[in-house]
């Protein structure tokens, strides 16, 4: 059976440059990974910032994907508030053709900045 593992190691913000570290709401943001693609049909699929004290979690609407590649992601970051926020992504891309049966969820872990 395939790997259906995903990895996230790096996050860039564009705006300031910076590499695992800062979010700038409104601009764009590149996620490097493996298998990151979001692909399959079910509702829970997507991008998500979880902000680290609420836990509330704000999606990335499908229109602010600018990228949607296996290995890279270029997104539009939504209007989020000042705090700390981890990035997960959820999705049901396999690597091949056909998708997983249910989402699988990576999570980046380091903890990026909304200043």
């Amino acid at each position: 059976m395939a790997d259906a593992s995903s990895a996230i190691p790096q996050v860039t913000d564009v705006k300031s440059g910076t590499i695992n570290d800062l979010l700038t709401p409104g601009r764009n943001l590149k996620i490097s990974g493996n298998k990151i693609k979001i692909a399959g049909e079910d509702p829970a699929n997507g991008i998500f910032f979880v902000e680290t004290i609420t836990q509330t979690r704000t999606a990335v609407k499908t229109s602010d994907m600018v990228t949607n590649n296996p290995s890279e992601l270029i997104i539009i970051v939504p209007g989020l508030a000042s705090g700390g926020y981890n990035v997960e992504i959820i999705t049901q891309y396999s690597g091949g053709t056909t998708v997983l049966k249910a989402p699988r969820t990576a999570t980046f872990d380091k903890l990026l900045t909304v200043i």
